[in-house]
């Protein structure tokens, strides 16, 4: 296996199940993150620019492998130049997407053949960008491309806190204010339930999602997984965003459908998701234990 990336969040995962089950891996990253991680891993340094420059994946030019994962592309030419130069060499090429492919929605239950959002080039948004990225590894890799479509991924190790901080809120104590409505759907994707279907995923789309819950289950979930005594102050103020807003969604329902999605191809193709209190309860045990800080301002 190669795996762009392999030090962080979801690469590092994913390299520490590779290695449990017996697999071959290398690393290919700028060599500046996790350097200590994984000692006797070989290790191919180079850079992928968004312009897709070729010289920063000199290190890829030899080499063979079965199976490809790509977390560090956003471009659509990071993409194409990487699968592209990859191609006649590997079997198969797994590329993390995002939920963000697909139009915003009040929608239930979309699937993996779903409308999406129109691709852009590299000056686009977020989740056009993906799209574009998505179709450019399957130019590349016709009927070996697999694209991996998850939203909020969470577990230890966390670096965003998007669902930690809520987590952490309500292992503690106090009043801890929502501006999310309590019925608001929402999906948490436990990072080693994702690393665990990455290995085994065909090629085409997968949302890899669990079954949606309501903001106040995974409240109520994260409150009893850490022994708190928080209490919740629903409230409609706009700016209550300190803990972890974005996931909290419009409060007219516009935009419920974004984690509404099916996961029932990815469960079909051996997907897995751990009851979510154990999410819950490994996330806040770790980020007590490593005092954890987080990328957005939360």
């Amino acid at each position: 296996m190669l795996i762009l990336g392999g030090t962080k969040y979801l690469g590092r995962h994913l390299t520490e199940h590779a290695l449990r089950a017996g697999h071959d891996v290398t690393l290919f990253n700028r060599g500046r993150t996790g350097t200590e991680l994984f000692p006797g891993v070989p290790r191919l340094i180079g850079d992928r620019t968004a312009d897709g420059d070729k010289a920063g994946l000199a290190a890829l030019g030899t080499g063979t492998w079965d199976r490809v994962f790509d977390f560090s592309g956003f471009h659509p030419r990071q993409v194409a130049a990487t699968a592209g130069l990859l191609a006649p060499r590997i079997g198969q090429y797994v590329f993390m997407s995002s939920v963000a492919v697909y139009p915003r929605s009040d929608r239930a239950g979309r699937s993996e053949d779903a409308p999406l959002l129109p691709p852009a080039a590299d000056d686009g948004e977020y989740g056009n960008l993906k799209v574009a990225c998505e179709l450019a590894a399957e130019e590349a890799l016709p009927g070996r491309a697999t694209s991996i479509r998850a939203g909020l991924i969470n577990g230890p190790g966390d670096p965003f806190g998007a669902f930690t901080s809520w987590a952490l809120a309500m292992a503690g104590a106090g009043v801890v204010p929502c501006a999310a409505r309590p019925s608001q759907p929402v999906q948490v994707t436990d990072v080693r339930d994702l690393a665990a279907f990455l290995v085994r995923a065909g090629p085409g789309p997968f949302n890899v999602m669990p079954p949606p819950m309501t903001f106040a289950e995974m409240l109520e979930a994260c409150r009893r997984a850490g022994r708190g005594t928080a209490t919740v102050r629903w409230t409609e103020d706009e700016n209550v965003d300190d803990l972890g807003g974005f996931i909290v969604q419009p409060r007219d329902g516009s935009d419920d459908g974004v984690f509404q999605l099916s996961g029932e191809r990815a469960r079909q193709a051996g997907y897995v998701s751990r009851p979510f209190t154990e999410t819950a309860r490994d996330t806040i045990e770790w980020a007590v234990r490593t005092k954890a800080t987080f990328t957005n301002p939360h």
